[in-house]
């Protein structure tokens, strides 16, 4: 069964943000701020508390994932800025090893613009309910949190539908359909989660004078993977920090933001458990880390493939 993603025609103008150069962030060279010294967090505790934080899947269910290819269309904004935001949560899809959908594709990823949030995401929900809260099992966040999804005043919102299907076929699986079993493991499943589509507003109206760049970095986060809305991050450096205090200057997506998304990209589809994905997501940010810290040590080392950011 595949959905119809909603026909959106919206209307206004996309005309209170700031676009701006990507500013490279320079990370700290002191390890003590004002005579107070900053004890580094060992790194696998870092990761278990970051990956847990972040991720928000339905519940009983693994985090869903794009699998293999991401379309995005981008409703109300003008065309240059349009192609550059398609084209940056594309560029961050394909660093992940993911493949970008071609112009004209159908979207999975709809991005809409208006300048008043929490009415755009009322009518929507009014006028299309079954694209929030499909009749598939375990698909969305559920009632209050769409509730919160119309009502949160945030600069960016967004909204996961996922399904479940079979881990071999691909197939989608309802409510009451018998799963086909192909064995028992004590490492894999007989389905996985897909991320079916995801709608996301910019709120232009809040948004304020952030960066194009960084903005279109935060929508790529969270157009790729089930982030949690109410997600505390303001200890890591992430642009999901990009609307709190924490962010620095010209925030931009950082190494945890990208080793999360491989991480979880580099997971099973079919981990058999909720935890037995979240330890996976874990061991691959750990190995990244560390092989990027070996390398900063031992130039010589440095893997000369890894994309510039």
């Amino acid at each position: 069964m595949r959905l119809a993603l909603i026909p959106i025609l919206a209307c206004g103008l996309f005309g209170s943000l700031t676009p701006g150069a990507a500013q490279a962030q320079t990370p700290p060279t002191e390890n003590t701020v004002e005579d107070v010294v900053v004890v580094a967090r060992p790194i696998e505790e870092a990761v278990t508390a970051f990956v847990g934080e972040v991720g928000a899947a339905p519940r009983d269910r693994n985090l869903a994932r794009w699998d293999r290819t991401v379309c995005v269309g981008v409703v109300n904004m003008s065309p240059r800025y349009a192609r550059v935001l398609a084209d940056q949560v594309s560029a961050v899809a394909m660093a992940v090893g993911l493949e970008a959908g071609e112009p004209g594709c159908r979207p999975d990823v709809l991005i809409i613009a208006d300048s008043n949030g929490d009415a755009l995401a009322q009518w929507l929900v009014r006028s299309e309910p079954l694209a929030f809260r499909p009749d598939l099992s375990a698909s969305n966040l559920g009632q209050a949190a769409l509730r919160q999804f119309q009502t949160s005043g945030s600069p960016v919102r967004w909204w996961h539908v996922s399904q479940t299907v079979s881990a071999d076929t691909g197939e989608a699986i309802g409510s009451g359909q018998t799963v086909r079993v192909r064995g028992a493991s004590r490492l894999r499943g007989n389905i996985r989660e897909d991320l079916h589509h995801i709608i996301i507003i910019l709120d232009t109206s809040r948004i304020g004078s952030i960066s194009f760049s960084s903005l279109a970095d935060y929508v790529a986060m969270v157009a790729l993977a089930q982030v949690d809305a109410e997600a505390d991050t303001s200890t890591y450096d992430s642009v999901l920090n990009l609307f709190s205090s924490a962010a620095l200057p010209g925030q931009r997506m950082t190494d945890w933001d990208l080793d999360y998304l491989r991480g979880l990209y580099a997971s099973r589809p079919d981990a058999l458990s909720e935890s037995r994905q979240q330890r996976e997501i874990v061991d691959e940010v750990v190995r990244q880390r560390e092989d990027r810290q070996q390398s900063q040590q031992d130039p010589s080392s440095a893997d000369t493939t890894e994309p510039q950011k």
